[in-house]
């Protein structure tokens, strides 16, 4: 079994440290599972490969509520053992597409920033499990995520158990790149004391206590990102428009010269369009957005970033690798939030 303890700080945890199939036999039928993971980052992996495995031998469906898409290990891997009844709040995979579709799959295509208030509300039922990807347990049971942040918080505030996969591919330096903060819901609601992209007003963990975790789980399988396809002369004249038309409002007055804070959308061209930034004479930009990609790296290399907000570190392949080896340096520039906050 892979070797975590040096992560699970407190030693009273240690005790409950199990392979992924004991923890996936506390998973029942019927049962509602919430995870960790907001595109294919930070995602648990060890605990559902197990349970697919399991379900291939004692055919069951459980209800899986995650942040948004997630990685072949989960979605994948239970679609192959046809093992989901109902998710939510968002999919990418093409077997569960498939499956929603033919109606084999029941699917709520949920506004995210909305998807953990309404679990909170009951309005999904009782939250029976979650299943988090962490990179480290503190002295007190607390949870330091991964490479995103998504539903996690909530979920784990919500369950009734939770199951804990310390990943040892996650660098230990992500710890302090997050800022856990859950709302109180209408009618309580305050306002979201935020006002600059690198405000912190949560906590640099999920809080937890060593009660309500269950068992630990050893994992060190990697993030599955997907790669991004070449920059077109297509995708250069977008981000050259963008630009020319940011330029246009400053010299108007409507924006300061380093612009309002940007927001960018997931995928080739979004990724595409802010590479091109690099190139402008647009600096100390600010971001506020969903998930951060490659074209952030490469803002943050070009001295022409000063901060960037998100609930997800999404890069392609490389650039994960990139994140990973420059981690003491882009960690100044970036920070991950609950997706009701990130997409607020």
């Amino acid at each position: 079994m892979i070797d975590i303890l040096d992560r699970v700080r407190n030693k009273s945890l240690h005790a409950k440290i199990v392979s992924a199939q004991e923890a996936a036999e506390l998973i029942k039928p019927g049962m509602n599972v919430g995870t960790s993971g907001f595109t294919p980052s930070g995602y648990p992996k060890a605990v559902s490969l197990a349970l697919a495995e399991r379900m291939k031998e004692h055919p069951f469906k459980i209800n899986l509520y995650t942040g948004a898409s997630v990685g072949p290990e989960l979605d994948g891997a239970l679609c192959e053992v046809k093992g989901i009844d109902k998710r939510m709040p968002y999919q990418t995979n093409k077997l569960l597409r498939n499956l929603i579709n033919s109606g084999e799959v029941s699917y709520s295509d949920l506004h995210l920033s909305e998807s953990a208030q309404l679990l909170r509300y009951g309005f999904y039922g009782k939250l029976d499990v979650a299943i988090v990807e962490a990179c480290a347990i503190t002295e007190e049971g607390n949870i330091i995520p991964t490479t995103s942040m998504g539903n996690t918080a909530s979920y784990v505030q919500q369950a009734d158990m939770v199951i804990v996969e310390v990943n040892t591919s996650q660098p230990l330096e992500l710890e302090g790149m997050h800022d856990v903060y859950v709302p109180l819901d209408p009618p309580h609601r305050l306002p979201i004391p935020i006002v600059k992209a690198n405000d912190r007003i949560g906590t640099p963990y999920i809080p937890c206590t060593p009660d309500k975790i269950k068992c630990i789980v050893p994992c060190d399988i990697t993030d599955k990102t997907r790669p991004f396809g070449e920059i077109s002369e297509a995708d250069h004249k977008m981000s050259e428009y963008i630009i020319e038309l940011l330029q246009n409002e400053v010299k108007k007055g409507h924006m300061p010269k380093n612009l309002l804070p940007l927001q960018s959308g997931v995928g080739n061209v979004a990724n595409a369009v802010i590479s091109g930034f690099v190139d402008s004479d647009l600096k100390d930009l600010s971001v506020y957005t969903e998930v951060i990609q490659d074209g952030m790296f490469d803002l943050i290399d070009a001295g022409k970033l000063n901060f960037a907000s998100g609930t997800a570190l999404s890069p392609s392949p490389d650039g994960l690798k990139r994140f990973y080896e420059n981690i003491k340096e882009y960690r100044k520039h970036l920070l991950l939030r609950p997706q009701e906050i990130s997409n607020s």
